[in-house]
């Protein structure tokens, strides 16, 4: 298969696009350097905050600047295209539009890999932005699962633990994560979604246990990889 060149617009955060970027670097099987994918990365760390720009009404002024962005990649060659950063799916069909199909949906993907494994009811763990709009929800249910969310104050640790902590460079707080997931597992959740880069971040500080915990930069890692030619390895 011939490869495609991947344009990945980051840096929301900065931390989770170097993780995105190596996790794709070391799940593809290559014999030498020059076997890897061309990789084009904008690290657009000073774009607007995501969820803050969802809850204000201000989507379309978010929309031009990453729509300027991924053109922007397209004129410099790149053939298809990532975001690894969930809140920003909302965007996603417009995204597809604009890249005639050639946008890799980290949402899309996680559900279908959601039912491939059988999941029945799962928990989601995001933004207050990926919440409200609404994303994971519509793809789950697609597939016959059930969503359920944290509680408004179990949302608050959430959102501490992805802004306050890991978005600050620290490890995040394990005992806060842990209080989160137990709710969701005590609401019959058979797996929770790690719905934000930031807790992928999170996933690698604390090696989650990956035959519970979905990580939705793991399954677009991967999605990526096959998508552009290349040959995914564990």
């Amino acid at each position: 298969m011939e490869k495609k060149k991947l344009g990945i617009l980051g840096g929301m955060g900065s931390e989770a696009t170097v993780l995105f970027y190596k996790k794709i670097i070391d799940n593809t099987s290559v014999n030498n350097d020059r076997e890897h994918l061309d990789i084009l990365i904008y690290n657009h760390a000073s774009i607007p905050d995501r969820t803050e720009c969802i809850l204000c009404g201000k989507q379309d002024y978010l929309w031009d600047i990453i729509a300027k962005d991924i053109r922007g990649m397209e004129q410099l060659g790149c053939e298809y295209f990532a975001i690894p950063c969930n809140t920003c799916h909302y965007f996603a069909d417009r995204l597809q539009e604009l890249t005639n199909g050639k946008f890799i949906n980290m949402i899309e993907e996680t559900a279908r890999y959601a039912s491939e494994r059988g999941r029945k009811k799962v928990g989601v763990m995001a933004t207050d932005g990926t919440v409200k709009g609404g994303m994971y929800k519509k793809a789950l249910e697609k597939y016959g699962i059930e969503v359920v969310y944290p509680s408004e104050e179990r949302q608050k640790d959430v959102m501490s633990l992805i802004y306050e902590q890991i978005k600050r460079g620290e490890k995040g707080d394990r005992h806060q994560f842990m209080n989160v997931v137990h709710e969701l597992r005590g609401q019959g959740c058979d797996a929770v979604i790690l719905a934000c880069t930031e807790l992928s971040v999170l996933n690698v500080n604390y090696s989650l246990n990956p035959d519970f915990y979905i990580d939705a930069m793991n399954v677009v890692a991967k999605a990526c990889i096959e998508r552009c030619g290349g040959v995914y390895c564990e």
